[in-house]
């Protein structure tokens, strides 16, 4: 195992065991396994993932540190709270980095393999939404999105696209349970495999655009159910 380091040492170098938590609550966070504005115990994480509380320090401060998770207080790790401004500027972000990352991948990829891949996920995101699996829905729109965006072959835009959903993932979940077993009005999923078969760049950036609006739109009109706190504070503890 690497060396620990001590908050007080020159530089941060998470253990491989906490990067490896790290990775994992990165997942979590993304598929919304914690609710915005929940507190988040090091010593919980820790009890759960089978290690001592070190790493489990580590990995959310790794996470604090990039903004994916904040300080409350002194001794307070929460999932950053989710306001309509928030929302807001998420969604903006979201539809351009991630439309153009969609843009890319359609231009550049190899388009009939991503369109078989995504037509297979697609069909389990469709079966998640209907068995009102909420749990599958989030890792298989997740993997549907993210497959798209890792065929651009874009590293820069990819970090920022994983980086929002970190901080949206935990107000889709409270949103996916509302699905009753519904599909949306609009199928933006098919509509993207569509305009990838045709070869339209520019309609599949649409599409995916479309998707992460309606997405965001969802998110929106349940943001009074959200937690809305003031900014936490970024001491450590």
């Amino acid at each position: 195992m690497a060396q620990q380091h001590d908050v007080g040492s020159d530089r941060y170098r998470p253990s491989t065991l906490a990067d490896s938590l790290n990775a994992r609550l990165k997942v979590d966070l993304s598929d919304g396994d914690f609710a915005p504005g929940e507190a988040i115990s090091i010593r919980r994480i820790a009890e759960r993932e089978g290690v001592s509380v070190i790493p489990a320090r580590d990995a959310l401060r790794g996470l604090v540190g990039a903004g994916a998770l904040q300080f409350r207080d002194s001794r307070t790790i929460v999932v950053p709270p989710l306001s309509t401004d928030t929302l807001s500027e998420l969604s903006y972000a979201r539809i351009a980095i991630e439309g153009e990352l969609a843009e890319r991948a359609a231009r550049d990829a190899n388009t009939d393999d991503l369109i078989e891949q995504l037509a297979t996920i697609d069909a389990d995101v469709t079966d998640a939404v209907l068995t009102r699996d909420t749990a599958r829905y989030m890792r298989t729109n997740r993997a549907f999105h993210f497959a798209i965006y890792r065929a651009a072959s874009a590293p820069v835009l990819l970090e920022l696209a994983e980086m929002l959903w970190l901080r949206f993932g935990p107000g889709m979940r409270i949103v996916c349970d509302s699905f009753d077993g519904q599909l949306p009005g609009q199928d933006h999923h098919q509509n993207a495999i569509h305009a990838l078969q045709a070869g339209d760049a520019a309609a599949f950036r649409i599409a995916i655009a479309n998707d992460i609006g309606q997405g965001m739109d969802r998110i929106l009109a349940h943001a009074a159910t959200l937690p809305i706190n003031d900014e936490p504070q970024r001491d450590a503890p």
